[in-house]
């Protein structure tokens, strides 16, 4: 897969663009000349750029703020609004820089793959998409590798092209022993163009049918596109209500843009990858 569309993916872009913006922010106070100016808007410009196809999933409330504090800065800071003095630079720089600087606090935390804990269980559920099931029969699924790999025996429910809808029948299909459940589904509804309304209503009732007691339940975070960022929210907001840990959707990313680690540049011929790559092995280890 192109690298620049798995940079995207990842999410990485959000702290290069930040990181422009608080440049071109900090800097601007400094400079006089008509070029200067001209490339700190478009450094402040670009900055903002890469943290929107970041697609972080904030909440639309947080989105708005963001944007009005830059929209505010960028006509205060050209003074295109004609207000002469150096207080409203100085306010909306300040806002500015405040909003930016919380933001990539807020995210980076999420960047990090979770300590994950739970009662120790002896066997993982799988519940998910083509991903998970393989789409060649010669070629061992992921899951599969990953029993060979670390002596966990490995329950695969996962089936090629599956949707949300279906996780509820995949649901159905753990037993009460089953107290580690990884959850690697979505896609197929994203690339689809399923409603997001119609995503949080089927996530909703997968999770609701596996939560419980004892269980822990881990899912991977979708990589998103700018218009599909519902989705992030959805999975973050009803891993909260379910206690559901999230594993970045960068791990994922980084899975996939390893050389040669996909047949289509989806789909992994070389499982063992996912297993190295997410710690899963070692968190096995401690079940």
């Amino acid at each position: 897969m192109n690298p620049v569309v798995l940079y995207f993916a990842s999410g990485d872009s959000l702290y290069a663009g930040a990181v422009l913006l608080l440049l071109a922010i900090v800097i601007s106070r400094y400079l006089k000349e008509r070029q200067w100016l001209r490339l700190r808007n478009l450094a402040a410009w670009l900055g903002l750029a890469l943290m929107v196809m970041a697609c972080p999933p904030f909440s639309w409330t947080v989105d708005v703020i963001f944007l009005a504090s830059f929209v505010l800065w960028i006509f205060v800071a050209n003074q295109w609004l004609g207000w002469p003095g150096t207080e409203w630079r100085s306010w909306s720089a300040a806002v500015l820089l405040i909003v930016v600087l919380t933001l990539r606090a807020t995210e980076l935390p999420r960047r990090r793959i979770p300590a994950i804990v739970g009662i120790p269980s002896d066997h993982l559920v799988v519940i998910g998409d083509s991903i998970s099931s393989g789409i060649d029969l010669r070629v061992p699924a992921w899951p599969v590798v990953m029993q060979q790999s670390t002596n966990v025996p490995v329950k695969n429910l996962s089936r090629p092209a599956a949707q949300v809808a279906e996780g509820q029948n995949m649901a159905g299909r753990v037993a009460p022993d089953d107290h580690l459940v990884l959850i690697e589904i979505g896609g197929n509804d994203l690339l689809g163009g399923e409603p997001s309304v119609a995503f949080e209503k089927n996530l909703d009732a997968t999770l609701s049918k596996l939560a419980m007691p004892g269980r822990t339940l881990v899912m991977f975070e979708l990589p998103l596109l700018p218009d599909k960022i519902a989705y992030g929210q959805i999975q973050r907001r009803l891993a909260a209500k379910y206690g559901v840990w999230l594993i970045p959707k960068r791990c994922f990313v980084e899975v996939i843009g390893g050389a040669n680690a996909t047949s289509d540049g989806l789909h992994l011929p070389s499982p063992a990858l996912l297993a190295w790559r997410c710690s899963w092995g070692r968190f096995f280890r401690q079940c």
